[in-house]
């Protein structure tokens, strides 16, 4: 053998999911030790000279072995489906370009003992854990054919070019080399070498072969595992449904007993409630007859609303013009106001006025003091200008006891004009009160308008729903006398409930029986075609369910039953009434 090669064993169980895989209870649980590998060996027919064919190309394997590598990976992410596997491996591509690598070179290391397939039955069951089915991992090996065979085929020219050229070389007798050696010769020495790559490439298939058995022990174990784990959860469903059913069944066997107990109560009631009945399309009647007067009276209440709605419109109006009037008040108060303050006004004018004449007075009096002075002085001469003074001075004083007689009359016409208008704004504060209450008197009036409108609406609703309800009770009192016809229908149905109930209680034996059957394991297996059913009168293969299954079957009755006793009903023969 070679010098150790640059990919080995070692290269594998590198990867995170070796952490969750015992490889020694994977090798135990396939049966997988010495003895079975050296059987198999002999089943396939491996031997030693396969072992010696295979290390010869250990060289030649690890030269391509990482061109092989990147064609098989080529060849993998052309595929959707396996590149999803690639992408759940938490290896990168180069980490399993490497283990696909070591893969080809461990081939042909001439090592086939336990380890060399552990390693095998390692690499099945982690391409089981990554979700790759095993078509597509049985499939890889036909890739690895297109791309190990060539090499195969290499080693075959490259022998036949050296076989040809020792024969072609050969010396002849004379010591010379003889340059054209017989035909046969050729023919034998080529033949000689493709069988010896012929069986070149039985050696690589059978190891291959070997090794594809191994990673199926994998995948087979997976699915016995899970199998295994299926038959678990549907014996333990079987166990579960029996204990669910139990109780269930019990209590609709005593139910159906209650029913038929119940049924033959509710045939006596129906009787009674017949007779109910016709006593109710009695009372109908009258409350027909009631109807129709309550619908007369909702008509006098509809003409006494739209009288009380009209009378209501008219008031509103009447308290329209009074808003108008009680304004028109306002203003002119407003408007009287005015001419108050103008006469308070001129008022002070004249005060003013008089005022003025008083002071003129006060001096007019002054200048007759002072000429009397000077008429004084002038002795006889002045005593014409002191009488013309005296009479001025009487005139000053008369004129100033009429402008204080004046200016007490203004006084009084002015005290006189505050109380007028005191007594105007009062007014007008009352106009203002009796504007609102108007107001508010024409709102509540709005209002009483829009309830008696909606009042007479109401009503009008009323009148017609009364009218409505007399139509009505006279349909009801139609429909009583259908209701008492059906009644009598359903007396009789109800005897025949009571006969359907019995049916049900066998069914439900029935039922109990079947699942009974289910979980203590009497029901067959393949397929639920029993041997014992083989001679059935008519063959059951040529049925279709349901389309043939009896008419009158429940569709309950359906769903429990297998499929063996739904195609014997389908093919008449199981009696459906043993059925139920």
């Amino acid at each position: 053998m070679s010098e150790r090669a640059e990919y080995g064993r070692d290269d594998f169980g590198q990867g995170g999911l070796n952490d969750q895989l015992d490889i020694n209870s994977l090798v135990e649980e396939i049966d997988l030790d010495e003895a079975e590998i050296e059987w198999r060996k002999d089943f396939v027919g491996f031997s030693d000279e396969d072992v010696r064919r295979l290390e010869q190309y250990e060289e030649r394997f690890e030269a391509n072995a990482e061109q092989i590598a990147d064609d098989f990976y080529e060849n993998l992410t052309d595929y959707e489906e396996t590149v999803e596997v690639i992408g759940r491996s938490e290896k990168n591509v180069s980490q399993l370009k490497r283990t696909q690598s070591a893969y080809l070179v461990t081939l042909a290391d001439g090592e086939y003992d336990l380890d060399y397939f552990r390693d095998r039955a390692r690499i099945g069951k982690l391409h089981d854990m990554l979700d790759m089915p095993m078509k597509q991992y049985i499939g890889q090996y036909g890739v690895y054919y297109d791309l190990i065979l060539p090499l195969v085929g290499e080693q075959l020219v490259d022998s036949v070019t050296d076989r040809l050229t020792k024969e072609i070389g050969t010396e002849n007798g004379g010591g010379e080399r003889d340059p054209t050696p017989e035909r046969s010769e050729i023919e034998q020495a080529v033949e000689t070498e493709v069988d010896d790559a012929i069986a070149d490439m039985l050696a690589i298939l059978r190891i291959i072969n070997l090794d594809m058995q191994v990673a199926t022990d994998t995948y087979i174990h997976s699915y016995s595992q899970r199998l295994a784990k299926q038959v678990d959860r549907h014996e333990q469903l079987l166990t579960d449904v029996e204990q669910d059913l139990e109780q269930p069944v019990s209590d609709l066997r005593t139910t159906a007993e209650d029913v038929a107990e119940s049924a033959t109560t509710i045939s006596d009631v129906a009787d009674g409630q017949s007779e109910q009945i016709a006593e109710i399309a009695s009372e109908v009647s009258n409350l027909s007859a009631t109807v129709e007067e309550v619908a007369a009276t909702a008509d006098q209440v509809e003409g006494a609303s739209e009288r009380a709605e009209t009378l209501a419109l008219d008031g509103k109006d009447a308290a329209d013009d009074a808003a108008d009037v009680m304004d028109d008040i306002g203003e002119a108060v407003d408007d009287v106001v005015e001419d108050v303050d103008t006469l308070q006004e001129r008022v002070t004018e004249i005060d003013e006025f008089v005022e003025a004449i008083n002071s003129i007075a006060e001096q007019t009096n002054m200048l007759a003091l002072n000429a009397s002075i000077e008429a004084a002085r002038a002795g006889e001469a002045g005593d014409g200008f002191g009488v013309v003074a005296e009479e001025i001075k009487s005139l000053a004083e008369q004129s100033q006891t009429h402008a204080s007689e004046i200016e007490e009359m203004v006084e009084e016409i002015q005290a006189d004009t505050e109380d007028t208008v005191q007594s105007l704004t009062e007014t007008t504060t009352q106009v203002d009160r009796g504007v609102e209450r108007v107001q508010d008197a024409m709102d509540n009036l709005t209002d009483i308008v829009e309830a008696v409108t909606e009042t007479a609406q109401g009503i009008a609703e009323v009148s017609e729903a009364a009218d409505d309800q007399a139509a009505g009770a006279e349909e009801i009192a139609s429909m009583v006398d259908d209701i008492v016809s059906q009644a009598d229908r359903v007396a009789g149905e109800i005897d025949e409930l009571a006969a359907a109930n019995e049916k049900q209680a066998q069914m439900v034996t029935e039922v109990e029986q079947t699942v009974r059957r289910l979980s203590s394991g009497d029901s067959v297996t393949d397929g639920g075609i029993d041997a014992a059913s083989s001679g059935s009168e008519q063959s059951t293969a040529s049925v279709s369910i349901p389309e043939d299954l009896p008419d009158e079957m429940p569709d309950f009755v359906v769903e429990m039953l297998s499929d063996e006793q739904l195609r014997e009903a389908a093919a008449g023969n199981l009696d459906p009434e043993e059925l139920l």
